[in-house]
């Protein structure tokens, strides 16, 4: 079997962007629980009857199975079927802007490929429990608290962000006017 023919084992990973990719393509940036963060190629998922039709959404959690490609980092999709759609992100825009920046924090601060399963169960499970409760300061708060102590950065003196910031230097932009519209 060819390195291009590896299969990558089946994962289950969480949708944190999507990037065009072509015409009818997309790339799905996501964070995995055996894989980490990892980009992969949807070939054709935006063309009318393909198989990804429905099933690629930002912060849904999916099956997925991807191969390697010849060289780079951008794996090949080849399926993903649907687990958790969290549709409630989507009907309040606080509750978006935060599901938002918690995805956005992610994809800045945990290397692509890190193969910890620490981040997907992080962000799986702070977008299930904002997909269930009003957006709030403190899950703002606690995400960062929770997030800084993955990277192991956290210390009780020191606000979070402000750890993370000094550590990673450059962060998603926005995060100040989002504590000040959730307070």
């Amino acid at each position: 079997m060819k390195r291009s023919d590896t299969i990558v084992e089946a994962d289950c990973a969480c949708l944190l962007k999507l990037y065009p990719l072509g015409e009818h393509g997309l790339i799905v940036a996501c964070c995995s629980k055996e894989h980490g963060v990892i980009r992969a190629a949807a070939r054709s998922a935006r063309k009318p009857g393909s198989d990804f039709y429905g099933q690629l959404d930002l912060f849904y959690d999916c099956d997925i199975l991807c191969t390697r490609p010849k060289s780079g980092d951008l794996l090949n999709l080849k399926s993903a079927s649907l687990l958790t759609p969290r549709l409630e992100l989507r009907r309040d825009l606080l509750k978006l802007r935060l599901a938002s920046y918690m995805c956005a924090m992610i994809l800045a601060t945990v290397e692509t490929g890190s193969a910890e399963s620490c981040w997907y169960e992080l962000i799986s499970g702070a977008l299930n429990y904002l997909n269930t409760q009003p957006a709030s300061l403190a899950i703002l708060r606690h995400f960062d608290k929770r997030l800084a102590q993955l990277h192991g950065l956290y210390t009780p003196r020191r606000d979070a962000y402000v750890a993370l910031q000094g550590h990673f230097g450059h962060l998603p932009a926005g995060r100040d006017e989002l504590g000040a519209v959730l307070s």
